[in-house]
């Protein structure tokens, strides 16, 4: 209702006051051509109206008065005859009060709506802050999260990987003691040590997964093919990295999301889909650089749920974060593809030939 409204508000209020003028003086016009037998009070109403919205209640007011004068100098002049002098004054005293209503009423309408449009654009403006106070504090939460995987990440190569390889080296000096002395016991001294050894190799790649991206602008493609390799050896599936041609990535942040959305892509396919053969496709699209994870397990629904899984929440804001477009649907015929594309803008990388 108030759309058409809303175009004119812009426009001058003199516009507005030479329109309400304009009007009375041409039903006016019509109204001593036509007669004092036909009314036209009824028309006037288009003058009050655009006087009340636009101009003000006091100059509605005025208008009426003008409206009530006109319409009744039109038909004393055109020969108006009634029974008696007071009859035209009673006619115009009650057209007046009618008037000074409907000006009374749109004006308080005028302020309704006023006020109703201050409020939602309160509320929208709170919501949009809202949002903007959620969103940023999702990104703090995430930010957080990925300093504390860095800590722990080198917790595990400082710390323990030095602690295991102390352990490791004390394990060879016993096995060299015990083999000088000829005990049999040398062999599982051996054991032991390639045990940690193992167990050294190991805590390596956990530290790698929670910090796996270099500075350099092809790091995504060695963390994303260390990755597979890592799934492939502790998932105990066959998880591979292909990629065409170079990539190069140069936001180390854009970087990280997408490595995690791959991470989290494989640790559903593997825990939810029992998927068994995995690929991460990374490729150089002309508009932009395309990540995707296909693997052969069971499949998404063919509808997702409101409340989808919190690995595919978390997957999807990663990639509005750095705003790339995000999908995982069921591929054909079987297993799920996840999907995300990144425009060369957001991505500040490009391909290279090199």
């Amino acid at each position: 209702m108030f759309g058409w409204i809303k175009r004119f508000e812009n426009q001058s209020r003199g516009l507005f006051v030479l329109a309400a003028f304009a009007i009375v003086i041409s039903v006016g016009v019509v109204d001593y051509a036509t007669g004092w037998e036909l009314s036209f009070s009824v028309f006037y109403l288009f003058a009050l109206g655009l006087a009340t919205w636009f101009v003000g209640k006091r100059f509605a007011f005025f208008i009426s008065g003008l409206s009530v004068a006109v319409s009744l100098v039109g038909d004393l002049a055109t020969g108006g005859r009634y029974s008696s002098r007071l009859v035209p004054w009673w006619n115009a005293s009650i057209l007046l009060a009618f008037y000074v209503v409907v000006v009374w009423l749109l004006a308080k309408l005028r302020t309704f709506h006023g006020e109703l449009e201050a409020e939602v654009k309160q509320r929208t403006a709170a919501l949009t802050n809202e949002m903007a106070d959620r969103e940023r504090l999702e990104r703090e939460l995430l930010e957080v999260s990925e300093r504390e995987q860095r800590r722990i990440g080198y917790d595990l190569h400082d710390s323990l990987g030095q602690h295991l390889t102390g352990a490791a080296l004390a394990g060879q000096v016993l096995e060299e003691k015990l083999a000088t002395r000829g005990l049999a016991e040398a062999a599982d001294a051996n054991k032991v040590v390639e045990l940690v050894e193992e167990g050294i190799a190991l805590s390596r790649k956990l530290a790698k997964g929670l910090h796996p991206i270099e500075m350099e602008a092809e790091g995504l493609m060695q963390a994303l093919e260390e990755l597979a390799a890592t799934s492939s050896e502790l998932l105990k599936v066959s998880c591979r990295f292909e990629c065409d041609s170079p990539v190069l990535i140069r936001d180390t942040g854009t970087s990280m999301h997408l490595y995690r959305i791959a991470q989290e892509a494989i640790s559903n396919a593997v825990k939810h889909g029992k998927a068994r053969n995995i690929i991460i496709y990374l490729e150089a699209l002309d508009d932009g650089i395309a990540l995707r994870v296909k693997d052969d397990g069971t499949g998404l629904p063919d509808s997702l749920p409101k409340n989808a899984g919190m690995g595919l929440r978390i997957m999807a804001h990663r990639a509005s974060i750095v705003g790339a477009t995000f999908q995982a649907r069921r591929d054909d015929p079987d297993g799920t593809m996840v999907s995300c594309m990144v425009r060369h803008k957001e991505a500040s990388g490009r391909v290279s030939d090199e």
